[in-house]
């Protein structure tokens, strides 16, 4: 098994640049909306903007205690809606676990690996022929980022079809 890397200092800086300038955006985008900047709506999309992974709503409490001790847990679930239904903030359900969450900057559909739960991020777009042919064959609107896709990943299928 491959050690894991640790990321050079000019990665660092480049992952904290990145994730500034998402946490600025989002920030703007509130202001644009005119919602109330909140310690509470910052420090959920300083979270959120530090990563790419989706995060639970108890992973992001946690990480926002360390950021801002007197934000509430339950504050912490109640800005999360509200961060949902301005369009920054999306939520999936994964599997058979609780929703994640992520920053809406890119739009994507989920994969989901059953065996090892490694989460594939994939366009939308992807999807889009299912999305139509659903829409035109049952009416059925399908809104590709709220669920995971289930299946195997390339790594387990392998490792599966050599058992």
């Amino acid at each position: 098994m491959a050690a894991a890397r640790t990321p050079t200092k000019t990665q660092a800086q480049g992952a904290e640049a990145y994730g500034a300038e998402r946490l600025s955006a989002a920030v703007g985008e509130l202001r644009a909306q005119g919602t109330r900047i909140t310690d509470a709506r910052v420090a959920i999309l300083e979270v959120l903007s530090a990563t790419d992974a989706h995060l639970s709503a108890d992973d992001i409490a946690h990480a926002v205690n360390g950021l801002q001790p007197r934000v509430h847990r339950a504050t912490v679930y109640r800005t999360l809606e509200s961060l949902v239904t301005a369009g920054l903030v999306a939520h999936t359900h994964l599997g058979h676990g609780n929703a994640v969450y992520h920053l809406t900057t890119v739009p994507h559909a989920h994969c989901q690996c059953q065996r090892c739960e490694t989460i594939i991020d994939v366009p939308r777009t992807l999807l889009r022929g299912v999305s139509s042919r659903l829409l035109e064959d049952y009416g059925f609107n399908l809104d590709t980022g709220h669920s995971a896709l289930l299946g195997l990943c390339k790594r387990c299928a392998e490792l599966g079809e050599m058992r």
